[in-house]
């Protein structure tokens, strides 16, 4: 439920130490990862995280040079009960599968995973993370390598798929995958990228898909899935295994990606 936020600023209540190696973190404990960095802020009544442009002011940077970015966008709260989100801010803030967050309002923050994001002269992204306080990793120590589920994708073909995907990426409320006309739209305006066409943006997906369906992963291809199925089982088969994940977004400002 959003409301309007009439509390006046507390002090923040900011952990700047690192957490226990191999311990989880204690539930209700906050991360908050911006452009030049991040803060955790401990589950404390009270605690208070600032995000915005004007760095030394804040906690979190985001919109660095983006004068559409207002120097304090947005206060994060600790409650009795949660982390909440205030927009302190001019620019409405999106926030996955809810309605913008306007100024002056503020909402609950989901514990787990959210992406946060501005959009300015450019997208901005704040991610923020909400720890469940899950057990500890047993025999995994901090030095073990980490096990990957990502799926290989060259720059030309992660460009394309953040391109079709965008809008899960952006955890809008309409998160379908992008038309194939949409797709070469999106593509031509990213900086420095030559012409695209729609099939030529379908041949690059169509190539991942072949890929992934050699390798054993169904209903990516004509043969394993209706054809109005086939980019929502891809999408969901890139979410899942990190493959796509919001900070990519960047590429449709960067243009990183040959075309």
């Amino acid at each position: 439920m959003v409301m309007h936020f009439l509390e006046p600023r507390t002090p923040s209540l900011l952990r700047r130490e690192p957490l226990v190696a191999g311990a989880p973190a204690p539930r209700g404990t906050l991360f908050a990862l911006g452009e030049d960095g991040g803060y955790a802020a401990p589950p404390s009544p009270g605690a208070l995280l600032l995000l915005g442009r004007n760095s030394p002011d804040v906690h979190v940077t985001v919109g660095s040079g983006d004068w559409h970015v207002s120097r304090e966008h947005a206060a994060l709260r600790r409650d009795g009960t949660g982390w909440l989100v205030r927009n302190s801010g001019r620019l409405p803030i999106g926030l996955p599968g809810r309605p913008p967050l306007l100024s002056g309002h503020e909402t609950a923050l989901a514990p787990g995973y959210t992406p946060l994001h501005i959009r300015g002269s450019r997208l901005h992204l704040v991610e923020l993370l909400v720890s469940t306080g899950g057990p500890a990793a047993g025999v995994v120590r901090p030095d073990t390598g980490t096990r990957d589920l990502v799926w290989p994708l060259t720059d030309r073909e992660r460009l394309v798929l953040v391109a079709l995907f965008q809008l899960a990426l952006l955890g809008a409320p309409d998160a379908r995958p992008l038309s194939w006309n949409e797709t070469r739209d999106a593509l031509a305006a990213v900086p420095g990228q030559p012409a695209w066409t729609d099939r030529k943006a379908e041949h690059v997906v169509d190539v991942v898909r072949r890929r992934l369906a050699a390798s054993g992963v169904p209903g990516v291809t004509a043969d394993s899935a209706p054809p109005d199925a086939i980019k929502n089982n891809l999408l969901r088969v890139l979410l899942e295994t990190a493959t796509l994940v919001p900070p990519d977004l960047r590429l449709l400002d960067t243009g990183i990606g040959g075309g």
